[in-house]
């Protein structure tokens, strides 16, 4: 296991213990970061712990992280993982259920000369999430299609 992996868990573990003031022991204070859908772009580990806190670290307790997937190079991370929480507070719009969630993501990380994070893009699907909250069936393709999406809108544009 590379170090920047082995960071990346310690990263996981103070978050899924909710051990907040405990980050700055692997994020750098002026972390770029944003938490695709949620926050756009914030600089400071300040806003990111505020955001964390505030939003997905109310919302949800009884956390569980498994890594899927990870490659590491040149002080850089990229982890496809699957996350698991019981959801206990207003999050996207869905006041606590008290369901069991679940959600793949991608979390992209760079580390500056001290080996902690300076730079996260964390990318999942949110309505994946949300409709889990809500008790629906996400509505999704069983078979991918063989579409150029853009292309078909651009069409429709001209």
């Amino acid at each position: 296991m590379g170090q920047v992996l082995e960071t990346y868990r310690r990263l996981r573990g103070f978050i899924d213990a909710g051990d907040i003031d405990r980050l700055s022991e692997v994020m750098d204070e002026d972390l770029v970061e944003n938490c695709l859908g949620l926050t756009g772009w914030t600089l400071g580990l300040d806003c990111a712990t505020a955001n964390l806190a505030a939003g997905y670290g109310t919302a949800f307790a009884d956390f569980g992280d498994s890594l899927v997937d990870s490659v590491e190079a040149d002080g850089a991370l990229t982890v496809h993982g699957r996350a698991q929480a019981t959801h206990v507070g207003a999050f996207l719009g869905v006041e606590a259920s008290g369901r069991r969630v679940a959600w793949d993501y991608v979390d992209l990380l760079r580390t500056g000369p001290d080996g902690r994070f300076n730079w996260r893009l964390y990318a999942t699907d949110w309505n994946y999430v949300r409709l889990q909250m809500l008790d629906q069936t996400p509505d999704l393709p069983t078979e991918p299609q063989r579409r150029a999406v853009q292309a078909e809108l651009a069409a429709h544009r001209n």
